[in-house]
């Protein structure tokens, strides 16, 4: 279901993505930001979605859900450099799907690129080199899309959230690692819907224990196939 941000976050609030309740009475939900309409990027709107929703975190999440047999841990907690590193593979994913439908929209994915590479800058300014909340709002606007508002509600989330920025690229440097691992070892056997598979059916992991899951994957792939 796509719906708008509520009124009290519409001013600061990125698009998100809402888990479904278990029990059926809520559908999930990708809610966008409607304020101020004529002053938000055309461009970035695709990339978002692909992360929120398909192949992003409603494919993640609703997988996760389902699979009862796991902890509740694995079903529902959000472990950054996992869930993130998802949402940031699935925007290039998409790219390799042709799910874009313009160059503007590419363009839009390279912006969002910048914006998570900035991020990496200013998360580690913030809160090692102690660098105040306008440096970082200025550094954001000179070298992405962002205006000043989005800006501002960017720097406020990772002075709250430590680290919280930087672990989207690990997560996604972690998961594009383990697929040319993957592609490597196995040659032709590669299948890339089966490495999807393996990385999403255990739910929510930290990335040591994903790299053990699909290493073990290779392994019993390679000995099927001999």
């Amino acid at each position: 279901m796509l719906e708008p941000i509520p009124a009290y976050q519409e001013k600061a609030a990125s698009p998100y993505y809402m888990m479904a309740a278990l029990d059926g009475s809520r559908p999930a939900a990708y809610r966008v930001r409607y304020y101020e309409p004529t002053h938000q990027s055309r461009a970035n709107g695709e990339a978002i979605a692909f992360h929120e929703v398909l192949p992003g975190h409603h494919l993640q999440d609703a997988i996760a859900s389902e699979r009862t047999e796991l902890p509740g841990m694995a079903r529902f907690l959000i472990i950054s450099g996992f869930s993130e590193g998802w949402g940031l593979y699935s925007e290039r994913l998409a790219d390799e799907l042709h799910l874009y439908s313009d160059d503007i929209a590419r363009l839009g994915m390279l912006s969002m690129a910048a914006v998570r590479a900035v991020r990496l800058i200013v998360d580690t300014g913030i809160h090692t080199q102690g660098w105040d909340r306008q440096k970082a709002i200025d550094l954001m606007m000179q070298h992405t899309t962002f205006n000043a508002d989005q800006s501002a509600a960017e720097i406020d989330r990772y002075i709250s959230w430590p680290g919280q920025a930087t672990s989207y690229l690990v997560g996604e440097r972690e998961i594009t690692r383990l697929r040319e691992h993957a592609r490597a070892a196995l040659g032709a056997r590669f299948d890339l819907r089966e490495f999807h598979d393996r990385v999403l059916e255990h739910g929510t992991v930290p990335l040591t224990l994903l790299r053990r899951y699909i290493e073990d994957w290779i392994k019993d792939r390679s000995s099927r196939s001999r």
